[in-house]
């Protein structure tokens, strides 16, 4: 899948549907994105890690893909920002030529209890966190980013 995402135009990522805490979280980072690039306060001036890096809420860009995990996946997520929908449709085409069993399942970007636990251990979170604090958890670390650098 590394060799796939590398093709995708700038502000589209991939990475695996387990670090994303609902759709809510998705929107948040994406929003996020937008609001510091506006404000040309980008963590690095690739989009594309620049999301990846929120999504996975690493300071360090080898870190981020690694942490993406779509170097040794069977699930992906799609995301990111296009300049036209001819752009999102392409990058939709590249992913599912180059997995012919592809099925599209939105219910992967969820959060589960289990996912939930996973993610808390991920990010060192306390297991107590509740679910419901867990995104806001998340999109606050992704902000404090632009802090780290």
């Amino acid at each position: 899948m590394t060799s796939v995402a590398k093709e995708f135009p700038e502000g589209v990522v991939l990475c695996n549907p387990g670090l994303i805490a609902g759709i809510g979280h998705v929107e948040e980072i994406l929003l996020q994105s937008k609001e510091y690039w506006d404000r040309n306060q980008r963590i690095v001036r690739n989009g594309s890690l620049e999301i990846l890096m929120r999504i996975t809420c690493q300071r360090q860009i080898s870190e981020a893909i690694v942490a993406s995990q779509i170097a040794d996946t069977e699930t992906v997520a799609l995301l990111g920002f296009v300049a036209s929908e001819n752009e999102i449709e392409a990058s939709i085409e590249r992913l599912y030529s180059a997995c012919k069993s592809i099925v599209t399942n939105n219910s992967l970007l969820d959060l589960t209890r289990e996912k939930a636990s996973k993610l808390r251990r991920f990010h060192r979170l306390p297991s107590s966190l509740p679910l419901d604090k867990l995104q806001t958890a998340l999109q606050e670390r992704s902000i404090l980013l632009i802090f780290s650098k």
